[in-house]
């Protein structure tokens, strides 16, 4: 495999104009679901979404990663992975159908079983596209990995949207995840055809396991560490109290998710690339440091300074239902930006095959989590639940800062310097926002009047305070890209 500069930038614009269909499309259709669904079938969504999250990790053991970080792939190693992968996948499958009948010791109603029964689906049809998508993926063409993510999402809007207008309520969002793997596996396959073939070859085999079971430790405390509140509040607080959060975590987040997606997993066969260069690697880690820094907190910030508008107006109708969520939210939008800032260092730790560093990170994050969400569920209080969660999170770099220290000669001083303009934008964007109307944000347009100034304003703070370089290095790649062009 090899990196270069303009082919990792051309990579990321290719997907973050797949993921600009792909946001026009989920934020219609998770408007639309918001204003059809009540708390408590939200919940009902989240809980099963739990339980095949958990069991995803088993379903992979990060075969795919281990596959695309190896040096050469042959023929016989790919098919390899692609038989794990099925053997995995069909194991999860089944422990999710042993496990779906005793959902409701932990979750009291009564569509909760055959919910996770249906989402079980999920794992046999990754499958379909697992050796496209690592080819394409080792061959680093996220133009032709584009279109099957544009599919899939585009499947998911008209099913969800469909049936949730004809009465479906929860069902809804969970055909509408099933028809969205089925759909992405198959635009996966047609965009490279790779014949399905069995072979197993034990050591490579082992090679893959010996990689992915620390991913799968890792995976664990990952879940626990993003799903042990949405389990705990539904468990603990009810289904409605879970509508509340999971909608909170599920927007609070989706900025950094979202990065994750086109920044972050361009990275990781780029990263693999260059596993054996530390200045090259350390050069990268601060760049994609300071990128998703300042796109997470143009975002975040938009949403964290106008949460009753976006809540109330576009996800209520115009109604208060969703307002119970707002203190969480406005929480989760603050753990978003620390979440999107932390995130790029999994690549850097993977590529240099240091999967046991993650383990250790998530294992730290995931008790701090469990000790404070279990004292914030005595108050019934969401937001406090929220506040545990960020500050878990927060707790991994006791473990994460060591290592790129140690490994890419990053001390603190280097971060620091990449993301301290966050403090002063997230800031000066909240006050000025404050100054609008409060009439301002009613409507839809004015809505996305209100994030539009304070995303201006919040972008402008930044760039003052880091003398425009985002700006810079964006505007020095693509004049790059266009004499290649031209050229």
């Amino acid at each position: 495999m090899t990196s270069s500069k303009g082919k990792v930038f051309r990579n990321v614009i290719y997907t973050t104009l797949g993921k600009g269909a792909t946001l026009v499309c989920i934020a219609v259709t998770s408007s639309i679901v918001a204003r059809n669904l009540s708390p408590s079938d939200y919940g009902v969504v989240g809980f099963a979404g739990i339980i095949i999250g958990f069991l995803s990790h088993f379903g992979d053991v990060g075969v795919g990663s281990a596959a695309v970080r190896r040096p050469s792939l042959g023929e016989n190693e790919l098919q390899t992975a692609f038989t794990l992968k099925l053997v995995l996948s069909i194991l999860a499958f089944l422990a999710a159908y042993l496990i779906a009948p005793f959902a409701h010791l932990f979750f009291q109603h009564p569509a909760t079983a055959n919910v996770i029964r249906l989402l079980a689906f999920d794992f046999p049809l990754s499958v379909i596209g697992f050796t496209a998508w690592v080819m394409l993926t080792r061959e680093q063409n996220y133009r032709a990995l584009v279109i099957p993510g544009v599919i899939g999402t585009f499947v998911r809007s008209i099913l969800a949207i469909t049936l949730v207008l004809y009465g479906w309520k929860y069902w809804a969002v969970v055909v509408a995840d099933v028809g969205a793997t089925l759909a992405y596996g198959v635009a996966t396959q047609l965009a490279k055809r790779i014949p399905y073939r069995f072979h197993f070859d034990f050591p490579d085999a082992e090679e893959y396991l010996r990689f992915g079971i620390p991913l799968v430790g890792s995976g664990i405390f990952i879940f626990l560490v993003m799903n042990m509140d949405n389990f705990l509040v539904g468990s603990h607080l009810g289904s409605a109290q879970l509508g509340y959060y999971a909608l909170a975590f599920t927007w609070g987040s989706f900025i950094c998710g979202l990065l994750w997606d086109t920044v972050n997993n361009v990275l990781l066969p780029a990263f693999s690339a260059i596993q054996d260069d530390t200045v090259a690697m350390r050069r990268w880690y601060l760049k994609t440091v300071d990128l998703v820094a300042f796109v997470a907190v143009v975002a975040n910030t938009a949403l964290l300074a106008n949460a009753h508008y976006f809540l109330v107006t576009f996800l209520g109708k115009g109604t208060g239902k969703w307002l119970p969520a707002a203190n969480a939210f406005k929480i989760l939008c603050i753990y978003g930006v620390v979440r999107a800032i932390t995130e790029p260092v999994g690549n850097c730790i993977m590529a240099r095959g240091r999967t046991k560093i993650l383990l250790h990170a998530n294992m730290l994050a995931g008790a701090v989590e469990l000790g404070l969400i279990l004292l914030a569920l005595r108050t019934g209080r969401i937001e406090l639940v929220a506040a545990a969660v960020l500050i878990a999170y927060s707790s991994a770099s006791i473990i994460l800062l060591p290592f790129v220290r140690r490994e890419l000669s990053v001390g603190i001083g280097d971060i620091l310097a990449q993301i301290w303009p966050v403090a002063p934008a997230m800031i000066i964007g909240c006050l000025i926002t404050t100054l609008l109307p409060g009439s301002f944000g009613n409507t839809m347009i004015t809505l996305a009047c209100r994030g539009l100034i304070t995303a201006s304003v919040v972008a402008l703070t930044h760039g003052l305070c880091s003398r425009f370089r985002c700006f810079q290095e964006a505007s020095g790649m693509i004049s790059q890209n266009l004499a290649r062009v031209r050229v």
